[in-house]
């Protein structure tokens, strides 16, 4: 009983370690040498800056899961970010005041007002029953890409993080365009790695483990770390219990990986 309580303090300690010298790195995939000149410069800085669309489907999606993600080019890299939201979030007649909310969240998180967008369907219901349409919510998605010439989009995948049916659908979107070659020449789709709900909650132990097996992570420090604690809190009428513990537990608070979306 002693040595296995021992192995298991030995091996939480080698973790946390670990953690504290991975935490505040950040990691993006490289190319191959067959990629041709167009695909490469997807991941280099476009005319100075680099444009990036996160695609989201309810207010506090963009602090609850793609956090790291979004500092790290708001505040690390000074690329434009953009916030595409594909419903108010009103399932419980809250969309209006979950609208400000996420105002909020987002100037903590350092993007401007203008670079959210937020977008109003009856065909888009904040539903989790409620499938949404593939090819529609692809052309939506698309039309923002090529207007904003985005160089890299960012949503969930399939597992959708939390297993919300409106997550699974942004996947299923930007896959659509992935396989048809409707992205603009120079822009990459990534998703968000989902993970069994062990890893998901193991806060720190899971950093060094995601960030050693993925080609694309995005990890927070400290001082990033409480910036997201004060966006979620923007969220007032969602701030619940099991919300609170969801920020202080999860490891999606403190590091993203990515996968870039392929044919």
């Amino acid at each position: 009983m002693f040595d296995t309580i021992l192995v298991v303090v030995c091996c939480a300690g080698i973790g946390l370690t670990l953690s504290y010298f991975t935490l505040g790195n950040s990691r993006m995939p490289q190319h191959s040498q067959e990629e041709t000149e167009a695909e490469k410069s997807c991941l280099h800085v476009k005319a100075g800056r680099r444009r990036v669309l996160v695609v989201t489907a309810h207010p506090d999606d963009e602090v609850m899961f793609f956090g790291p993600t979004i500092l790290h080019f708001t505040q690390r890299e000074g690329a434009l970010v953009y916030l595409l939201c594909l419903s108010t979030g009103n399932y419980y007649g809250q969309g209006r005041i979950r609208c400000q909310e996420l105002w909020a969240s987002c100037r903590l998180l350092g993007m401007s007002r203008e670079n959210i967008i937020l977008y109003r369907c009856d065909d888009l219901p904040d539903d989790p029953d409620i499938m949404w349409p593939t090819v529609k919510t692809a052309n939506l998605i698309n039309q923002y890409l090529h207007a904003l010439d985005i160089d890299m989009v960012v949503t969930f995948d399939m597992g959708g993080v939390s297993g919300h049916i409106n997550h699974s659908a942004l996947f299923s979107a930007i896959q659509h365009l992935v396989d048809e070659e409707y992205l603009p020449e120079t822009c990459e789709a990534f998703s968000l790695d989902t993970v069994n709900i062990i890893r998901k909650y193991s806060s720190l132990l899971d950093v060094p483990l995601s960030y050693a097996l993925s080609s694309c992570a995005f990890t927070v420090d400290c001082k990033q770390h409480s910036i997201l604690q004060s966006a979620m809190r923007a969220h007032k009428s969602q701030y619940v219990w099991f919300r609170k513990l969801y920020m202080y537990f999860s490891r999606y608070v403190l590091i993203n990986t990515l996968t870039r979306i392929t044919p």
